[in-house]
């Protein structure tokens, strides 16, 4: 996550991802918090069932995302939007 991604998905992938922090009016610095909160809810329940801290970095690391394209970055990317219209007006959730 500290590299926007690039590690954890295809380059056809990242590129989309990286068109729509372009697209966003502070992207890279705002909508990037809700692409990694989509990315985790989107492994939420491989997440909860590692047993330990260094499977679960592990798992992090390696996330079975190789054979990704158009359609699963759009999913995330949708998770996302709504993630950040559902907290856009709680008051201390993002703060300036």
């Amino acid at each position: 996550m500290n590299n926007l991604l690039m590690r954890e998905v295809p380059l056809r992938c990242t590129i989309r991802l990286w068109d729509t922090y372009q697209s966003e009016p502070e992207g890279f610095s705002h909508f990037h918090l809700y692409v990694c909160a989509a990315f985790l809810v989107k492994w939420r329940k491989e997440i909860l069932e590692e047993k330990d801290f260094q499977e679960l970095l592990i798992f992090l690391q390696n996330l079975p995302t190789m054979h990704w394209g158009d359609e699963d970055i759009s999913v995330l990317l949708a998770e996302a939007y709504r993630l950040k219209f559902a907290f856009a007006d709680a008051p201390n959730h993002y703060k300036k």
